[in-house]
């Protein structure tokens, strides 16, 4: 199973990415409960940053609103992440 992530610059929405592939993920961490996950995979740190100020502005208005941060993760750890829900594993990336 392989992993899409996008990059706009090139004027195409994803691109098919191997397991070992490095990308940077938009991390949302949330207060309560203390849990975190990780969105919007991109290919390239410029591209990741863009997409977390989008993701900031679109989650500002909300009475809820995550921590945000861009980390790197390999397309296989993010796959496998995705299937965790409400991780607290203290070894998961950070920024």
């Amino acid at each position: 199973m392989r992993l899409w992530a996008g990059d706009f610059r090139r004027g195409t929405l994803s691109y098919r990415v191997r397991d070992n592939q490095v990308l940077y993920v938009v991390r949302r961490d949330w207060s309560h409960p203390a849990t975190h996950e990780f969105v919007l995979p991109r290919l390239t740190e410029a591209e990741a940053v863009r997409t977390a100020a989008a993701d900031f502005r679109y989650w500002r208005p909300g009475p809820v609103r995550p921590r945000l941060s861009v980390v790197q993760i390999s397309a296989n750890d993010l796959r496998i992440h995705r299937r965790r829900r409400d991780c607290m594993a203290p070894d998961c990336p950070r920024a």
